[in-house]
């Protein structure tokens, strides 16, 4: 698997050029040479990216392209989604509704409002 396929490569360059590309160090290009240990999967993602590497687990293909996460479609999440008012919306919809801010502060990463409300006689 990705172990066999980076000790391949390991044996076709030179540890220095090996370190530099997955960006570990010369020790850890050793102990992956010798199976002292293995690598981790962001050094296993590296390599994929570097060298091109392709393997199979389990019946899937992994590629450099399997770690990167999916990017989401915007109208997806516009969908799923509700619609979130901000502060100054909500600021606006309050003055149509007779409701006056009086004085805002910010407490605690929050906000604290006064509020006046005009209520017809």
């Amino acid at each position: 698997m990705a172990m066999e396929l980076i000790g391949k490569r390991l044996q076709s360059m030179s540890v220095a050029q090996a370190a530099r590309e997955l960006k570990v160090s010369r020790q850890a290009i050793y102990g992956f040479k010798t199976g002292e240990f293995c690598p981790s999967l962001s050094v296993i993602q590296r390599a994929c990216e570097a060298w091109n590497l392709e393997f199979t687990v389990a019946g899937m293909k992994i590629t450099a392209s399997s770690f990167k996460p999916e990017q989401p479609r915007i109208e997806a999440l516009r969908e799923a989604v509700p619609f979130q008012p901000t502060l100054f919306d909500l600021w606006s919809e309050l003055h149509n509704k007779r409701m006056t801010v009086v004085r805002a502060v910010k407490v605690d990463g929050a906000v604290e409002m006064t509020l006046r409300i005009a209520i017809p006689a």
